[in-house]
C-alpha cells in the first residue's frame, strides 16, 4: 500500500505533532487513459505541522542550522523521487483483475514547494506534489474488466475513467460524486480504511459507435 507521506522524515515530524489534524491533507488525482495513466499526490502542510516538516529537512536532511536552503530542497527533491520510484518498483499500487503485469511505471517526478525554504520556525503552508506516470501494454479495455487502487486510508481520490468506459460498480471509496465530464466518468470521495479501491467497468458501445459517427 502506497503510504501518504512518501518520505520517513514526513511520517516522523507529523507523528511528533498531532496524530489527526486538519493542518495536513492529502489528495490523490488518478487520469485513465486508454494507453496508460497519471496518479498525482497532493500533499499540504500548515502551522505547527509546516513548521515541524521545515525542522526536521533541516535536522535530518540538512545542516541544522534552523534554515532550510536550497541545496537542502533539492537533495529533498532528489530522495522523494528515488524513494518514490524504489517503492513502485518493489509493488505497483495499480492492478487489472489482480495483475499488474501489464502496468509500467514510465516517470516519476516532484514538486517541492520553494515555500518550505527559510526559517524553521515559519508556519507558512507548504504544497508539495508528486507526480507518477504510468503505460499499458495493451488498450485499457483489453487489459481487463475490474482494476484496483492501493491508495493511503481515508485519503481523497478523484478517479477519471477514459472517454467511454462505463462504470459498472465500485468498492472501497466513499463516494461523494460521480460525475460526467467530456464523455468521461469521474468518481469523487475518499479511501475507507483498507486504503483499496476496486471498480469494475466495461466499454460503453453506444457511446464508442456515437463518437464514431460523429467524427465521420
Amino acid at each position: 500500500m502506497r503510504s501518504a507521506l512518501i518520505l520517513v522524515l514526513a511520517i516522523v515530524c507529523i507523528m511528533a505533532v498531532v496524530p489527526t489534524s486538519s493542518a495536513y491533507s492529502w489528495t490523490n488525482e488518478i487520469v485513465l487513459e486508454e494507453d496508460g495513466m497519471s496518479w498525482d499526490y497532493t500533499e499540504g502542510y500548515t502551522d505547527q505541522v509546516a513548521t515541524s516538516y521545515r525542522s526536521f529537512i533541516d535536522s535530518e536532511v540538512g545542516n541544522d542550522d534552523d534554515h532550510v536552503s536550497a541545496w537542502e530542497l533539492m537533495k529533498v527533491d532528489h530522495i522523494t523521487r528515488n524513494r518514490l520510484k524504489t517503492s513502485l518498483m518493489e509493488e505497483l499500487d495499480i492492478t487489472f483483475d489482480s495483475s499488474s503485469e501489464d502496468v509500467h511505471v514510465t516517470d516519476v517526478d516532484a514538486e517541492i514547494s520553494l515555500d518550505v525554504l527559510g526559517s524553521t520556525s515559519k508556519t507558512d503552508g507548504i504544497t508539495n506534489i508528486y507526480f507518477v506516470t504510468y503505460s499499458f501494454d495493451r488498450n485499457f479495455f483489453d487489459m481487463g474488466s475490474s482494476m484496483a487502487f492501493d491508495g493511503e486510508p481515508e485519503t481523497e481520490v478523484s478517479i477519471t475513467l477514459p472517454a467511454d468506459a462505463k462504470l459498472l460498480s465500485y468498492d472501497g471509496i466513499k463516494i461523494k460524486t460521480i460525475d460526467t465530464k467530456d464523455n468521461r466518468t469521474v468518481i469523487n470521495g475518499f479511501f475507507e480504511e483498507e486504503g483499496k479501491v476496486t471498480i469494475d467497468f466495461t466499454r460503453d458501445e453506444v457511446e464508442a459507435e456515437n463518437e464514431v459517427e460523429t467524427k465521420l
